[in-house]
């Protein structure tokens, strides 16, 4: 099932689908965001999300976290 990375709930593994511009999908392919399964470690209220792989944790602005697309895997990891 897809979603917005904003509409993810914590603790759930999801992969990121979708990044809307280039420079921000170059910034999370570095970062080794982009090539596999990441937890959503939380979400600030009116705030940033925070993603997780391979002990990285990121802070990811609202408004980027909006216009992300993810596929939703679930709290174990495995595909829904």
């Amino acid at each position: 099932m897809t979603a917005a990375l904003v509409d993810v709930p914590p603790d759930e593994w999801i992969e990121l689908v979708d990044v809307p511009d280039d420079e921000s999908r170059a910034r999370l392919l570095r970062l080794g965001l982009l090539d596999g399964r990441v937890k959503c470690r939380r979400r600030v209220r009116n705030g940033p999300v925070v993603v997780r792989r391979r002990g990285t944790e990121v802070a990811l602005g609202r408004s980027l976290a909006r216009e992300i697309t993810v596929e939703r895997a679930g709290r174990d990891g495995e595909p829904r």
